[in-house]
Parts: structure tokens; sequence; C-alpha cells
């Protein structure tokens, strides 16, 4: 049964700050504090939003205090008070870390959970990405849908905007991934984007053409799988592979004058530090290039 975090449904199936959780806050902090040095102006766009915090299980807390005192971590400085903070807060407070503000727009299909974001102090989406004329003609369904969120910030991006495609549906992969993954390419013609996806089986037919959607349409960015980790008492990591693509990079590093090996080499040594936090062989974790 899909694990839906973006419906009506205000409860969450899963903890916070599980594996996958890691695995994206990780990254999401590694690129903002890289992004932030290079004085790149950053503006976060977040169509998934989810809870902006929730409580922390005990080995969520063990996992976040033994990593070492890199962004992530920092990031996550709630931990001391049993809180896991969400992608909006670990992007504002590893930008502030760096010395800098961002802007922070999000949005989720709960009402409630909208208003728990807004009174964190993060922006709506609704608000920059308005209806376009063409779907009031077509009457859209009412509610907030994250998806056609994402097909607004196709069309609106701007150059420094971090868009996280995060819908966490453990059938994204099987079903909504060959109208995304193109979707995600428009929003790397001119800004960066994160997509962060449950994959139940790499291997089979659906994992199959998943790396063929990949490598046809991202070819040349960044991605980093975490295996399913078992028996840990943790929801929501026992299933499926989580995996992270980067994408779009190495524009802002042009648009800098600069080269991104430097966060290539942060995002393989937090790999490696998660690995060993989690408990599995550091190569399981490592960072690979699309379509190489």
């Amino acid at each position: 049964m899909p694990i839906p975090r973006t419906g009506g449904d205000d409860s969450l199936p899963y903890d916070m700050g599980n594996a996958g959780d890691l695995l994206k806050h990780g990254v999401l902090a590694e690129y903002v504090r890289w992004q932030c040095e290079l004085g790149v102006p950053l503006r976060f766009l977040d169509p998934f939003g989810g809870e902006p915090s929730g409580p922390a299980a005990p080995e969520v807390a063990r996992r976040v205090r033994a990593l070492p005192a890199g962004a992530l971590r920092v990031a996550q400085a709630g931990i001391e008070r049993g809180r896991y903070h969400g992608s909006g807060l670990v992007v504002r407070h590893t930008a502030e870390a760096a010395g800098t503000t961002v802007r922070i727009l999000s949005g989720d299909a709960s009402t409630a959970r909208c208003e728990r974001l807004r009174a964190s102090g993060l922006g709506m989406l609704e608000e920059a990405f308005p209806a376009r004329a063409t779907e009031e003609e077509h009457e859209p369904e009412a509610g907030y849908d994250g998806y056609r969120m994402l097909d607004r910030i196709a069309d609106g991006a701007e150059a420094g905007d971090l868009v996280l495609i995060d819908p966490f549906f453990d059938d994204f992969v099987g079903s909504r991934a060959v109208d995304v993954v193109p979707s995600v390419a428009r929003i790397t013609e001119r800004a960066v984007a994160l997509l962060f996806v449950l994959n139940p089986n790499p291997d089979d037919a659906d994992g199959e053409r998943f790396d063929a959607l990949l490598r046809r349409h991202l070819r040349g960015a960044w991605r980093v799988a975490c295996p399913p980790v078992r028996d840990t008492g943790v929801r929501g990591e026992a299933t499926y592979c989580a995996e992270i693509v980067l994408a779009g990079c190495f524009r802002v590093a042009a648009k800098a004058g600069r080269d991104a090996g430097v966060l290539w080499r942060r995002l393989a040594d937090f790999t490696w530090q998660l690995a060993a936090t989690l408990r599995l062989p550091a190569e399981r974790l490592a960072p690979r290039i699309v379509g190489y």
C-alpha cells in the first residue's frame, strides 16, 4: 500500500530521521553550505514540505549524535532537545551557520501541516507560484497538489534556486517517475534539483525503467542510494532503497567561477560517515554519476 506523505491524512507512517531522511538531509545540508560559501544567492523550494520538525526516536537521536560536526550535525542541533528537523529547517539552520539567510518556500497537501510550516517561519509556495491562467480555465482540482506545483516551478525556477522533490510515495518509481523525471530535467535547465526516491527494488523491471529515465534525462547527475536498514525499530527504513539524485550543481559552480569538486568530496565524506553510523559497508553509500 502506498505511503502517502502529502495526502490529507495528517499522520506520519514513518519516523522522522530514518536512514532515508538522514541521507536526504545530509546531502541537502552539504549542498546548502557549499552554495552559501560560494556566495551565490539561494532560494529553497519544497513542494512536498511535510512536517517542519518532530520527536526523534532514540535510535535516530543516537545516529545524529554519532555524526561528526559536519553540516547535518550543525543543522540538527535540536536533537539535543529530542527534536528532528525537516528539510526547510535544515536549510535555514545550515544557511545561518554559514552566515547568510535564505528564502524558504514550502507547501503540503495537509492544511494542518501547512500551518505548522508557516508557524515555523517558512514561506508558502503558492504565494510565489500562483495558479496559471491555463489551470484556472481548466478548473483544476481544489486543494494543494505538489505535482501541479512542480510543473509551475519548472516554468518559473530561477538561477540559484534549489528544488527538493520529495513526494515519499512507495509507488513513485513504478508510476510517477515517468512524468516527474522529465520535469526535474526542465528545472535543471535553470536551477538545481534534489530528487528523493523510495525504490522498492532497484533490480526489478520498475527499477530498471527508473535507471533508464535517469540516464535519458539526468545524465551526469550525482546519485547516492541507501539500502534497506532492518531490525532497528525505526519506522520507514526496512523495506525500501532510499535514493537521492542531485542535478544542476555544475551551473552554480560555473557562476561562481569554481568547480564542484569540493562538494563531491564533502558528499563522499558524509556518505562514508553515514554508512558507519548505520553500520553498513561504506561502499553501499558511495556516490556515483548517472550514466557513467
